[in-house]
C-alpha cells in the first residue's frame, strides 16, 4: 500500500485516540520499504538483435515496484493512470523478451520503431513479465479518433493490434500542447498498413502532427526503458545504467552541410523520453569540426569548433564530444555554417 493511501479509510476523520491494528503496522512497514524502490528499477540488458532481458538469480533477485510511467512533466515522479497497484514484484530467474515470439509485444513488429518495455503483473502475481508497447506519433484526429504516424513522422502506420485490445488502457501524451494529459481508450482498429486508429473518451486533446504519446496498459505495470528496432528489424545494441543509456555503436543524427539553424527531428536516434543527449561532432577530408546547437532556432546554446589534425583517426580527421538537453518532442536546432564533411554522432541519452 503506497504511503499516499494512508491513513486508511477506517480511521476516518475522527478525533482522539484511534485503534491501530497489527495489520496496519505491516502495511506501513511495507509502504516504507517499497518507497525505496520507486527511483530504481532493474536494468534492461541487450542480449541480441531480437532479445532483451532483466537479469536475476535466486541470490540477486530483480525487484520492481509497479508504479506506472515516468511523468513527462516532472522527472522522478510517476503517472499511475489508475492502472497500477504500487506493489513490488520479485523475479529470481531472468525475464526475457523475444521480439520474435508471439505475445511479446502489443501489435505486430515494426521496423524503425521505438518500443517501450513494461514490467507487468496481475494482482495475484508475485513475479513480473516483460512486454513491449510501440511508442506512437499523432498524424490527425476526427471526433477523438486518432490516426497514427510512424516514428520517423514521415507517413501514417497501423500497428496490427487486435481490434479493441487497448480498450480501458490510457493514452498519455508525451509532447506538444497536451503533454502530461491522459485519456481513456474506448476503441482501436486492427489495421496493419497505413490506417491505424485509436479512439479516446473525455475532452478532446490538442495535438499536432508528430506529437508523441504512449499507451498505459490496463494492468499493473512499470516502465523499464526504451529500445529501438532499426530499419532491418534488429534491436540496436545498448547498455542501460539507471537513466543513462549508451549505444554500443554511435548512431548518426546529422550529416553534411547545414546553412543556418535548422530543426532536426532526432526520432530515429533518441526516444521522446530523452532529456539529455551525448555525442560527438566529427569531420572528415580535412574539414574543420563545426557544430552549433540552439534551443530556440535563433541563438546558440552550445558551440563545438576545432581545426583538423594532420592525420585521421577512426575515420575522422577531427572529433569533439558534446552534451546538451533535448527539446520537447526529441529535436534540436543545428547549424554548421554550411561546412562540408560534417557528421553528428549520438552515443547516449539520459531520461
Amino acid at each position: 500500500m503506497p504511503l499516499i493511501d494512508l491513513p486508511q479509510a477506517k480511521w476516518g476523520d475522527g478525533t482522539g485516540r484511534q485503534v491501530i491494528l497489527k495489520g496496519d503496522f505491516e502495511k506501513i512497514e511495507g509502504a516504507v520499504i517499497e518507497s525505496f524502490e520507486l527511483d530504481r528499477a532493474p536494468a534492461l540488458e541487450y542480449v541480441d538483435s531480437a532479445r532483451v532481458r532483466v537479469g536475476a538469480t535466486a541470490d540477486c533477485p530483480a525487484r520492481v515496484t509497479l508504479c506506472g510511467f515516468p511523468s513527462p512533466l516532472h522527472p522522478g515522479l510517476w503517472v499511475r493512470g489508475g492502472l497500477t497497484d504500487g506493489r513490488y514484484r520479485e523475479n529470481s530467474t531472468p525475464a526475457v523478451l523475444d521480439f520474435g515470439t508471439v505475445g511479446s509485444l502489443w501489435g505486430t513488429e515494426k521496423a524503425s520503431q521505438w518500443y517501450c518495455l513494461y514490467a507487468l503483473a496481475g494482482s495475484g502475481d508475485t513475479s513480473f513479465s516483460l512486454k513491449a508497447m510501440p511508442v506512437m506519433r499523432f498524424a490527425s484526429q476526427s471526433t477523438q479518433v486518432i490516426t497514427l504516424r510512424n516514428t520517423a513522422n514521415s507517413g501514417n502506420v497501423g500497428y496490427g493490434f487486435s481490434a479493441n485490445e487497448l480498450v480501458d488502457g490510457k493514452i498519455l501524451v508525451l509532447s506538444g500542447a497536451s503533454r502530461g494529459l491522459a485519456r481513456l481508450i474506448t476503441a482501436n482498429n486492427a489495421d496493419n498498413l497505413d490506417a491505424g486508429t485509436i479512439t479516446y473518451g473525455g475532452s478532446s486533446l490538442t495535438l499536432s502532427p508528430g506529437d508523441w504519446f504512449i499507451i498505459l496498459p490496463k494492468t499493473n505495470f512499470r516502465y523499464l526503458g526504451m529500445v529501438f528496432n532499426d530499419g532491418s528489424s534488429n534491436l540496436q545494441p545498448f547498455h542501460q545504467q539507471g537513466r543513462l543509456v549508451n549505444y554500443l555503436t554511435p548512431r548518426e543524427a546529422v550529416a553534411g552541410a547545414i546553412n543556418g539553424f535548422t530543426y532536426i527531428d532526432l526520432a530515429l536516434v533518441v526516444p521522446p523520453t530523452a532529456r539529455r543527449l551525448q555525442g560527438f561532432a566529427a569531420a572528415t577530408a580535412g574539414s574543420e569540426v563545426r557544430l552549433a546547437i540552439s534551443y530556440d532556432g535563433a541563438s546558440h546554446a552550445l558551440v563545438v569548433h576545432g581545426a583538423p589534425p594532420s592525420q585521421a583517426f577512426q575515420g575522422c580527421q577531427g572529433a569533439i564530444p558534446f552534451s546538451c538537453r533535448v527539446l520537447d518532442g526529441a529535436g534540436l536546432y543545428v547549424n554548421n555554417d554550411n561546412t562540408p564533411n560534417q557528421s553528428v554522432k549520438i552515443t547516449a541519452w539520459e531520461e
